[in-house]
């Protein structure tokens, strides 16, 4: 008989959060002890929960002491906040594993880190020991990994289709260009401010121009599968939809389009969560609420020019959906579980 891992939820009550909990309490195999908030304690999580779920520990602020009890600490707070309790987690309790869902473990480079999110990074030692948790990728490495590092929404989108093709060097490196448009939840609760975001029902809005924190965290890891550095456009909007990512992603390559298709069909024949669609547009809707990444390729009229097209559920595939099957992973577990 598997004995039920014993986790905690940081954020219990943000988008991811809320997601997460939603998933994971169906797991087989856990058991939710402690769900913490950083601020208010107060909130009624059941108002955004399904009826089906019950019985949920009562909210309560963050406590170090606690979390070391647990076998896995789930972390959906904002970046620079793990800070301020990982380390003494590490001290009390090596073996808890932390996976986390902010951008704090994802730069190897903590001076890049720190340049992009104007925070001193006060986890160094943590960082050095951090696996990138891109799921289908990076598998070997997250099973043998205590602090996991989930990707953001938008790498993941991006990332998934085009790593193969770099790592059988079938495109050119020099030019890609990534145009991504996500559901506003993607900017988390903060959306409802007004002030910041007015008429989110009614308006599609460019952001981060040139200097978006995903930036690095893109290039890096297609850099890794690369005989070069690589610096790619990537563009992002959000759109009137509350949830969901499709990325548009323009390449060029001397290869023909069958060529493309079946190099990522090879690479992702056998993963339950990637599916690459042939001779169909793809679309958000059939990704929401799953743990799913749609992938399609495109010739373009231009000769050597391809379209790429990915999308998938930010708060899923993009988040608390990677974060379970990182999870599932670490531990051995069927990766379906929790997910489907």
């Amino acid at each position: 008989m598997i004995q039920k891992k014993k986790i905690c939820i940081a954020g219990a009550t943000g988008f991811v959060g809320l997601e997460l909990i939603k998933k994971i309490y169906f797991h087989p195999y856990v058991e939710i002890k402690y769900l913490f908030v950083k601020e208010s304690i107060e909130d009624d999580i059941y108002k955004s929960l399904p009826k089906n779920i019950k019985n949920l520990p009562s909210l309560k602020k963050i406590d170090s002491k606690s979390i070391s009890e647990c076998d896995v600490f789930f972390s959906a707070l904002p970046h620079a906040e793990i800070f301020k309790i990982v380390n003494e987690v590490y001290n009390l309790n090596p073996n808890t594993v932390i996976i986390d869902l902010s951008a704090d473990f994802r730069l190897p480079n903590v001076t890049e880190y720190e340049k992009w999110y104007k925070v001193k990074h006060d986890s160094i030692q943590l960082q050095k020991s951090a696996v990138y948790g891109l799921s289908e990728i990076y598998r070997d490495k997250i099973k043998k990994a205590n602090v996991i590092s989930c990707p953001g929404c938008y790498p993941t989108s991006i990332l998934l289709p085009l790593i193969p093709l770099l790592e059988k060097n079938m495109i050119d490196e020099s030019e890609i260009i990534a145009d991504s448009k996500s559901g506003y939840s993607g900017a988390g609760k903060k959306i409802y401010d007004q002030k910041l975001y007015p008429n989110i029902d009614e308006n599609l809005a460019i952001y981060g121009v040139g200097h978006h924190r995903h930036m690095p965290e893109i290039d890096f890891y297609l850099s890794q599968f690369s005989k070069q550095k690589i610096q790619i456009s990537f563009t992002p909007h959000l759109i009137p939809t509350f949830r969901g990512i499709l990325s548009t992603i323009y390449i060029k390559s001397k290869k023909n389009i069958k060529d493309l298709s079946n190099c990522l069909m090879d690479k992702y024949n056998d993963e339950f969560f990637v599916e690459i669609i042939e001779n169909k547009m793809i679309n958000t809707n059939n990704v929401i609420n799953t743990n799913k990444c749609n992938i399609a390729i495109y010739k373009n009229r231009s000769e050597n020019n391809y379209i790429i097209s990915s999308s998938i559920d930010n708060l899923l595939k993009g988040a608390s959906g990677q974060a379970i099957q990182n999870f599932n992973i670490r531990f051995n577990f069927n990766e379906n579980l929790g997910l489907i």
